[in-house]
């Protein structure tokens, strides 16, 4: 495949080649959300299925009481690394978190409880937690697993236990939730409300619903029958071409190495019927030669587009065989899933021996062979199906887009299926944060590409701040007096366009401590813990800025200020000992 052509694009450009459609009915006179409790008015029996699904479940406020009997309390887990204790109790009504350490004669050394505010998850694989603190959202520590039936720690934290200071970042939350309001650029910081409807609803798949409630009044009130075909108010999915109806699903069911908004975008403002490409570019590495389908990540979409069902039919496509409004389990699932199997196949298509076939669980289950279920190597006690579709024996199967794989290559995912190859086609400024975002996950086989796209980047930089981050990191990496004066400027640059969040603030001390312009340090320093209060890693920074300065009293004030948010945090204590003995006199 060929690699990105480093001619210059004009920025008016498109940035991907995927480009909106005609007009779809509903996108465009959507109006407003309005909320799944007023299309319940109307559609009782589809909003009453739908809200039993794991989608219509997936955000509940934490002191539901229908979670009493699902999540056992009190309960107990213990962290050896940091000698930590995790409780989850209840009271009166309401589920707390705590976490404290204790010293050799088993007293607290601290104690901090956190109420919890919000739960995720549906309980199919587990629930997770949210807890707020002012405007700002972070995830429990502990989760509790259904399979195990038991409380442990929340993915990613079994790595790195971050307590109660892991912030919710929008680009996940989105999914999880009907409409959160993250505020835009910011790290973990929310709107009031943080989410105008909590769980998934009905217009995330069908858009907003204002205009198809004002028109469908305004038919009762004209005693007129609304019309039988396409109603331009709203959009239907299943009136859709068929990749169009995918990407209302990609949007939250496909995994991604990097994903790159587009210029003046967000993935909430992504409208069911538009390319998802419009708004969000989803980047994978390319699969190596030879590799099996069924040996790649589980991600649903691209595994349903390297089956073999959906490159021989061009017409398989999520609402193929999911029902949105439904959600099937046990034998009625497999009923339901071995249905659409044999609108294509037959029973005799199978070449198992029937006696075999009537062995699986349940018996002659087409699901049981050939989309079994993985583990998740990501997300404790969790599995999840392969949608690629594998034949029974899958040793040594190649995809097709491996064949003449080079290293290293990217697909655009939100690209047609036919065209997701086709990388020359993207924006320059696009690319070179495809690149960045991977390097930093650790793909340094695409540093020399980064590299030599920086410098095209450079010679015209937007004025956009993500691509200055970019170029920043770039420059950064190179640790060299003129990369990092090069880094200091389009930081700067970031500051001047509009509001830093706390990872720019970071960034740019980092670049300030690495030149030893400590004074410097400090007052960006200063600046992120005015405006975001409630990241550890200011205090701990800025308190050994003001010690290099010789400024103790400074950092012990700093010191004792973020002991009494972060009271788990030993190096915090650590270096309010050393401050202290330097603030005491000479004997």
């Amino acid at each position: 495949m060929a690699q990105h052509s480093t001619q210059s694009r004009p920025q008016e450009q498109s940035e991907t080649m995927v480009r909106s459609s005609p007009s779809i009915p509903g996108t465009e006179r959507g109006g407003r959300y309005v909320g799944s409790k007023v299309c319940s008015s109307c559609h009782k029996s589809y909003y009453n299925s739908f809200r039993q699904t794991s989608m219509g479940r997936s955000m509940l406020p934490a002191d539901t009481s229908s979670l009493a009997s699902v999540l056992p309390t009190p309960a107990q887990v213990y962290d050896k690394d940091s000698n930590q204790y995790f409780d989850v109790t209840r009271r009166d009504g309401e589920l707390f978190q705590s976490q404290y350490s204790r010293d050799a004669n088993g007293k607290d050394i601290f104690r901090k409880d956190r109420k919890l505010d919000y739960v995720i998850g549906a309980g199919d694989n587990g629930f997770g937690f949210l807890v707020q603190r002012e405007h700002y959202l972070f995830e429990a520590p502990l989760s509790y697993y259904s399979t195990t039936h038991s409380w442990g720690f929340s993915p990613g934290f079994e790595i790195q236990n971050r307590g109660f200071t892991r912030p919710i970042l929008d680009r996940c939350i989105v999914c999880h939730s009907g409409r959160a309001n993250p505020v835009s650029g910011q790290v973990g910081l929310y709107k009031t409300p943080p989410f105008d409807e909590l769980a998934v609803g009905c217009e995330n798949c069908h858009g907003p619903g204002e205009s198809h409630v004002n028109e469908r009044t305004l038919d009762q009130t004209m005693s007129s029958e609304p019309s039988l075909g396409a109603d331009p108010t709203i959009v239907n999915p299943a009136r859709l071409a068929g990749w169009l109806a995918d990407n209302i699903c990609m949007s939250c069911h496909q995994g991604q190495d990097v994903r790159i908004e587009m210029p003046g975008k967000h993935i909430q403002d992504f409208r069911p019927g538009k390319p998802l490409g419009d708004y969000v570019s989803v980047f994978k590495i390319a699969p190596q030669p030879g590799a099996s389908p069924s040996a790649l990540p589980l991600e649903h979409y691209f595994g349903m587009t390297m089956s073999k069902c959906y490159r021989a039919s061009r017409d398989l496509h999520c609402i193929t065989c999911h029902d949105p409004h439904v959600g099937p389990s046990g034998p009625e699932a497999a009923a339901r899933y071995r249905a659409q199997c044999l609108r294509c196949h037959t029973a005799q298509s199978c070449g198992l021996e029937p006696a075999k076939r009537l062995t699986t669980q349940p018996p002659d289950d087409c699901l049981s062979c050939h989309m079994p279920k993985r583990t998740v190597t990501t997300i404790t006690h969790a599995a999840l199906t392969d949608h690629s579709i594998p034949a029974r024996s899958v040793a040594g199967q190649s995809s097709p887009e491996s064949e003449h794989a080079e290293k290293p290559r990217l697909l655009l995912l939100t690209a047609p299926p036919d065209k997701q190859e086709l990388i020359e086609s993207i924006a320059p400024t696009i690319l070179l944060q495809a690149y960045d975002g991977l390097v930093r996950e650790g793909h340094q086989e695409f540093d020399p590409l980064l590299n030599q796209l920086a410098q095209q980047v450079a010679n015209a930089a937007p004025p956009d701040p993500a691509v200055l981050r970019a170029l920043a990191r770039t420059e950064f990496r190179k640790n060299t007096a003129a990369g990092n004066l090069k880094a200091k400027e389009y930081m700067k640059r970031v500051l001047a366009l509009g509001p830093a969040n706390i990872d720019d603030y970071l960034f740019l001390s980092s670049l300030y401590v690495r030149t030893k312009d400590h004074r410097e340090a400090v007052a960006i320093l200063e600046k992120a813990r005015s405006s975001s209060p409630y990241f550890r890693e200011v205090y701990e920074n800025l308190a050994t800025e003001y010690m290099e300065l010789g400024s103790y009293g400074d950092a012990l004030t700093v010191l004792r200020s973020g002991i009494e948010i972060f009271p788990d945090d030993f190096e915090l204590r650590a270096l309010e000992k050393k401050a202290s003995a330097a603030t005491l006199p000479a004997p």
